[in-house]
């Protein structure tokens, strides 16, 4: 105790202290504005913040009202957040590298639309800050091609993610990793170096947490549903301009409501791994209770029939490895109306499918567990069709046997021309039943000429 300066101890923690708070309370304002004037200056995105406080002996800071804006239209807003604390990692510091540690949302308000190219609006702020460009006319075209529902887009991202070429571009940025860059800045007096792994992300979090928030989800044409009360949870991400955005894990969860009516609950779970130039992924997907007419623009131009209403269960178990599809699915669906589009030629299917819309709209619940195998490029559905045609034979039975009473009854053409429309006048007066009976038989009859047009291009069926 004699050798301690108790004195001069005291004398140090005093001076830290005071200039602890004396840099949070007076000089943050200035050195908030550095921060918030180099991330606009480095990268696409338009930033802007009313408060960040600096507390250096933490190494952290504290945002309020941080908001992101489009880079493409400044007038949208992509992220709002109310209140954020961020905790630097001095090691990051030190490679000259801005990493942290941690960082924790309350707030936040998420707005992730969908754009006419195919892609979405929160991808732009990974893109590298370039010269701005003129959109070509073939651009133009090739945007208002491709219209695609969420689902689309989503299985496009990641087939470009974890395609065999994009892993074979990954696997030879990875031997590269070692290798450092060289950047000479000639100075004044002398020049300076800057060296650069090219595996270094310039910026860098280790844990994201974002509780009591809200995601808006907007497709291009207008229609959108929220994720509420979501929590968020990130860990080993990373952007650079060059090399793009790195997700190690992210886990997602909320209530869907749709214009503030309930539509169902939300989970979603995505961890990578790198090992011996193995990239492995995992997916795991969950819905209950879910409003399939709230959340259509998700899957519409995905399926090959309408659903008219319903609701949805859902748990996917999906794992990418290295390229590999292995997914196990248990789907449940409820209170169902399946209706196909339109009168189309052979399917998968070896049934028209009219004839398993009709079928399966008998069964109440829906349950149906498959696997998909197969490759990004070429997932296979195993089992899928099978599964599916076990589960409509019995309703396919009774369905044959009122298409048969109904040409003994009246012959196959008076059923067309029932369901042509030439009698509807003659059965405006009947009773709904009558109605109900009527749409039963246009359906089996649709199914039946569906059947013949298959019949003829496959006379072995």
């Amino acid at each position: 105790m004699k050798r301690l300066n108790i004195k001069n101890i005291v004398l140090i923690l005093v001076i830290l202290v005071l200039v602890h708070f004396a840099t949070g309370l007076l000089v943050s304002p200035k050195l908030g504005g550095l921060v918030v004037e180099k991330i606009n200056q480095y990268s696409r995105a338009k930033v802007h913040c009313e408060r960040v406080t600096v507390w250096p002996l933490t190494f952290s800071l504290s945002l309020k009202n941080l908001k992101i804006f489009d880079p493409d239209n400044t007038a949208k807003k992509i992220i709002e957040i109310k209140e954020a604390s961020v905790f630097l990692s001095p090691i990051g510091l030190l490679s000259k590298r801005l990493v942290f540690s941690k960082i924790k949302i309350s707030g936040a308000n998420i707005n992730l639309e969908g754009e006419p190219d195919g892609t979405f609006n929160i991808q732009k702020l990974a893109q590298p800050k370039t010269p701005d460009r003129a959109i070509k006319p073939t651009e133009t075209v090739e945007s208002a091609i491709q219209k695609k529902d969420w689902f689309a887009k989503g299985y496009d991202l990641l087939r470009k993610k974890f395609s065999s070429d994009a892993l074979k571009k990954e696997k030879a940025q990875r031997a590269q990793a070692k290798k450092v860059t060289k950047t000479t800045v000639s100075l004044p007096k002398g020049r300076r170096v800057h060296f650069k792994s090219k595996d270094s992300y310039l910026f860098g979090i280790a844990r994201l947490i974002i509780t009591g928030s809200s995601l808006n989800l907007k497709n291009q044409d207008g229609r959108s549903l929220q994720v509420e009360d979501a929590r968020i949870d990130l860990g080993n991400a990373a952007f650079d301009p060059e090399l793009g955005v790195r997700l190690g894990r992210a886990h997602i969860e909320g209530e869907i409501k749709n214009a503030g009516i309930a539509a169902g609950n939300l989970k979603f779970a995505y961890k990578s791994t790198l090992s011996n130039d193995e990239r492995k992924v995992q997916f795991n997907f969950g819905l209950k209770e879910v409003n399939l007419d709230a959340v259509r623009f998700i899957y519409e131009d995905s399926l090959p029939v309408d659903i008219v209403r319903g609701t949805l269960d859902i748990a996917s178990e999906t794992t990418v490895d290295n390229g590999t599809i292995n997914s196990l699915n248990k789907l449940s669906l409820g209170n169902h109306e399946l209706k196909p589009k339109g009168l189309t030629g052979p399917s998968d299917l070896p049934v028209p499918m009219p004839l398993v819309c009709q079928a399966l709209n008998t069964i109440n619940p829906l349950r149906l567990d498959f696997t998909i195998s197969g490759t990004v490029e070429k997932p296979e559905f195993k089992d899928f069709t099978q599964s599916l045609m076990n589960m409509v034979k019995p309703s396919l039975k009774n369905i044959g046997q009122t298409i048969k009473s109904e040409v003994a009854n009246k012959g196959i053409a008076g059923v067309l021309e029932a369901v042509s429309g030439k009698n509807e006048d003659k059965e405006q007066g009947a009773s709904s039943a009558a109605g109900k009976e009527k749409s039963s038989t246009g359906n089996a009859v649709n199914s039946l000429r569906s059947l013949f047009d298959n019949n003829k291009q496959d006379p072995n069926r």
